[in-house]
């Protein structure tokens, strides 16, 4: 499900780091990076979501996936074995 046009978890952790800098350091600086930590984070997420709406989920999957399903870019390449 979307959040401002970014993945709703991802947007709220976001939203909870940069509360963190903004709020509790009470300090300018750490405001100022909270808000453009926002800013540039929300836009990130926004471009992400557009190209595919749940990348996060389908990056773990391919992370915990990577050696059932080995590349092979070339027609001379040996062939693939399962279940090793």
């Amino acid at each position: 499900m979307l959040l401002l046009g970014a993945e709703r978890e991802l947007i709220l952790a976001l939203g909870i780091v940069a509360g963190v800098f903004i709020v509790s350091l009470f300090q300018l600086w750490a405001a100022i990076f909270g808000l453009v930590l926002w800013a540039v984070g929300a836009w990130v997420l926004t471009r992400a979501a557009s190209f595919d709406p749940q990348l996060s989920k389908t990056f773990g999957c391919s992370l915990r996936y990577r050696k059932l399903y080995k590349s092979a870019a070339t027609p001379f390449a040996s062939p693939r074995t399962f279940g090793d």
